[in-house]
């Protein structure tokens, strides 16, 4: 491969790039908004009595991370992990959804927590001290494990992609 062709490859990489990011930037001013981008603009959720407020550039973050996965998914699977740059962009996507869906996770524990009433603090007057946390049913758990499979996925999809990555990468060296 000569030098010009290589120097277009990396265009056409950063041209990539630029594209996805405009595009994350453009789809995240359709659903939030100019207010979106502010640093101090939040979003509450309202649950029974509890507020949950999120700052809005966490969601940015995750609607970011998820594109970008999708469109060099797409590109890399399209392309039989041949392109380098496009491999490393989706192996880092990749891990930085694991770690999202991680804390993703750990929200849904909470609220699952919240809802099955696992925090009961028994009243002073009375002279029983023991009393017995009534398990009310709920889908957060279920939700909570399929988290879990969708991060086992990824990270076996990972491992997968750098075997190939590293394959291809090898092939080019010799």
């Amino acid at each position: 491969m000569s030098k010009s062709q290589n120097l277009n490859l990396n265009k056409k990489e950063i041209y990539w790039l630029i594209g996805t990011i405009v595009l994350v930037l453009i789809l995240n001013l359709i659903i939030f908004g100019i207010d979106g981008f502010k640093s101090e603009s939040v979003t509450d959720i309202n649950v029974h009595d509890t507020y949950f407020v999120i700052a809005n550039y966490h969601f940015i973050l995750l609607f970011g991370i998820s594109i970008f996965f999708a469109v060099y998914l797409i590109r890399v699977l399209r392309q039989n992990f041949k392109n380098l740059m496009a491999n490393l962009v989706l192996i880092i996507s990749t891990i930085l959804l694991s770690i999202i869906m991680g804390g993703i996770s750990t929200i849904v524990d909470s609220f699952a927590q919240l809802f099955s009433g696992a925090t009961i603090y028994p009243p002073l007057s009375t002279g029983e001290m023991e009393h017995k946390i009534e398990n009310n049913e709920n889908n957060f758990g279920l939700i909570t494990s399929v988290i879990y499979i969708i991060q086992i996925v990824l990270l076996i999809f990972l491992a997968y992609c750098g075997f190939k990555t590293g394959l291809n990468y090898n092939k080019v060296e010799r």
